[in-house]
């Protein structure tokens, strides 16, 4: 179990309902967040990550062709459902007043290989994703039982899995378009300028330039 979290949950509890008021004055304009990375191959199974302005390595271990020298894409999806998760409970506990003491979240992505090596006949590969909540607080159970409720249903990561998520793939050949795959329903071009989903806390650049970085002491008005 990790040690004791540290959270300013005042100004977790702002931002949450800050953006709920926002997006009710607007309750017809979609509300679209859209994190992007982008991976460029370096060798073999070696590739580096840019998102948000960080750049990181993702590679596989030795056993699947890789050089084991960073964690693989399929860690990283289940690290990035655990911290989806994870950010989720911290609001849903913020905005339903059962704080916590310390918390851990555990992802496990499971899937069938045999589709991929065309083994066997499998309508897919995934077969479900699995997560243990450590938490530690005084809240009453019920209370903590509603708000990971609250919380899962929240989850961005959770969504993607537990619905059919629809797909496309641009094929870009020497700069040019060649190709478009689709799978589900249509995607909704991103409107144009900044989505509304991207900045729910309404800080301006400034402010989100001069809090960058800052430990959970840092004061703030969001």
């Amino acid at each position: 179990m990790s040690d004791a979290v540290e959270i300013n949950w005042a100004k977790v509890k702002n931002i949450f309902e800050g953006a709920t008021r926002r997006m009710q004055e607007n309750p017809d304009r979609p509300a679209i967040g859209a994190p992007k990375a982008t991976v460029r191959v370096i060798r073999e199974r070696l590739f580096e990550a840019t998102a948000e302005g960080h750049t990181f390595q993702i590679d596989e271990p030795v056993a699947r062709g890789g050089s084991g020298l960073a964690p693989s894409p399929m860690a990283y999806f289940s690290a990035s459902a655990a911290a989806c998760l994870a950010s989720h409970i911290t609001q849903s506990a913020a905005f339903m007043d059962v704080p916590f003491t310390a918390l851990e979240v555990e992802a496990t992505v499971l899937w069938d290989n045999r589709r991929k090596f065309n083994i066997a006949n499998l309508e897919q590969a995934a077969l479900g994703l699995i997560f243990h909540i450590d938490l530690r607080s005084d809240a009453p159970k019920d209370k903590l039982i509603e708000m990971l409720k609250h919380a899962e249903d929240g989850c961005y990561a959770s969504d993607v899995v537990r619905n059919k998520t629809p797909l496309r793939a641009h094929l870009i050949v020497n700069g040019e378009e060649a190709y478009v795959h689709k799978s589900g329903a249509e995607i909704p071009d991103l409107p144009a300028g900044p989505a509304f989903g991207d900045n729910p806390t309404g800080m301006s650049a400034a402010d989100i330039a001069a809090k960058k970085g800052h430990g959970p002491g840092a004061k703030d008005s969001a």
